[in-house]
C-alpha cells in the first residue's frame, strides 16, 4: 500500500470499513500525518451529526417483526476460499466509501459537505476540502460556464483528492442537477452531483485525471454523460 493510498483509507477508517492490516497500516500512518487526522476528526463528526439527525425511536412491534422474518429466512452460506483483495478492489472500496460519506453528508441542510443552496445560505467547507487547498502541491484551475457563472477544481495528486466548486451557473429544474465527471483514458467517471449551481464537491482524484467537466443531467445522476459540458476544467 502506497502513501498515496493510504491517505484515501480515511472515510474506510472512519467506518470501521477496513481489515486488521488496514486498520493497523492507517493507525501508524495516523501517527504521522496531520492531514488524515484532521480529515478522520471531520468525517468522525459529520458521522456523528448524520447519527443525530437520523436519531429515531423504534415502534413497539420493530423487534417481534425482525425476528419473525430471521426464523423465515434462508441464511446466507459462508464463503469458502475468498480471494485476498487486489490493489485496484482495494481502491475502489476506499472510493466508494469515502463517495458515500459525502453523499449521505448532503442529506442534511446546512451539514458539513452541503456547500452553498441555490436559496443563497452560507457556504460550509466540505470535509477534506482544507486539507485540499493547502496541500503542498495544491492546484488550481477555473473555468468559465458556458451559459454563465464559473467552476473551479482545487486539486492535490499526493492526496488523491479534489474539490470542485460552481459559481453563478444557470439554476436548473427540480428535474436535473449539475454532475461532476472526473475524466481520463478510461473515460469519465462520475465523482457526483453538486448540490446546487453554487455548491461544491470533494471527491477521491484517480491519478489518471486529466480534465474535468461539469454537465446538466437527471437530479439522480447519469452512469454517463448526456449533454454537452456546462464547464471544462483542464487539469494537464
Amino acid at each position: 500500500m502506497t502513501t498515496a493510498e493510504v491517505h484515501t483509507l480515511t472515510g474506510a477508517y472512519v467506518l470501521d470499513a477496513v481489515t486488521d492490516l488496514e486498520r493497523a497500516a492507517f493507525d501508524r500512518h495516523l501517527a504521522e500525518c496531520p492531514t488524515c487526522a484532521a480529515e478522520v476528526r471531520e468525517f468522525r463528526e459529520t458521522a456523528a451529526r448524520l447519527g443525530a439527525a437520523m436519531n429515531a425511536v423504534p415502534g413497539s412491534g420493530l423487534r417481534s417483526r425482525v425476528l419473525t422474518a430471521v426464523a423465515g429466512t434462508r441464511q446466507v452460506p459462508p464463503q469458502v476460499g475468498r480471494a485476498p483483495a487486489t490493489r485496484h478492489s482495494w481502491r475502489r472500496r476506499a472510493a466508494i466509501v469515502t463517495a458515500s460519506i459525502a453523499a449521505a453528508a448532503a442529506i442534511l441542510a446546512g451539514g458539513v459537505g452541503i456547500g452553498r443552496s441555490q436559496s443563497g445560505t452560507t457556504p460550509v467547507p466540505v470535509a477534506g476540502s482544507t486539507q485540499v487547498q493547502n496541500a503542498s502541491d495544491a492546484v488550481t484551475v477555473r473555468a468559465g460556464g458556458t451559459g454563465g457563472g464559473a467552476a473551479t477544481a482545487t486539486l492535490s495528486r499526493s492526496l488523491g483528492r479534489v474539490v470542485v466548486a460552481a459559481s453563478g451557473l444557470p439554476a436548473l429544474d427540480a428535474a436535473h442537477a449539475y454532475q461532476v465527471w472526473l475524466i481520463g483514458p478510461r473515460g469519465p467517471q462520475s465523482a457526483g452531483l453538486l448540490p446546487a449551481g453554487d455548491g461544491t464537491l470533494g471527491a477521491v482524484l484517480p491519478g489518471d485525471t486529466d480534465r474535468i467537466a461539469v454537465t446538466t443531467e437527471p437530479s439522480a445522476g447519469s452512469p454517463q454523460p448526456t449533454t454537452a459540458a456546462a464547464a471544462r476544467l483542464p487539469l494537464a
